[in-house]
């Protein structure tokens, strides 16, 4: 990932991880989006889009931190 200093990032996460018991739903996601772009989020179902999602507004607890969201 780049150097934060030098992004305006309008999301980044490192190391999000969420559990359901011993159901991993989310392992270790690294992620940055700069302010002002448009993205995609796609997978097979079940890969843990919209428990990503959750996590990152705040509808779901995350198992690890930090998280940035900044709207």
């Amino acid at each position: 990932m780049e150097d934060n200093a030098s992004m305006d990032l309008a999301i980044e996460t490192v190391d999000l991880t969420k559990r359901y018991g011993s159901l991993v739903a989310v392992n270790k996601l690294n992620l940055q989006v700069e302010k002002n772009t448009i993205h995609g989020f796609l997978g097979p179902n079940g890969a843990g889009k919209t428990t990503t999602i959750k996590v990152l507004v705040g509808l779901l607890r995350r198992a690890r931190f930090p998280s940035f969201l900044s709207i």
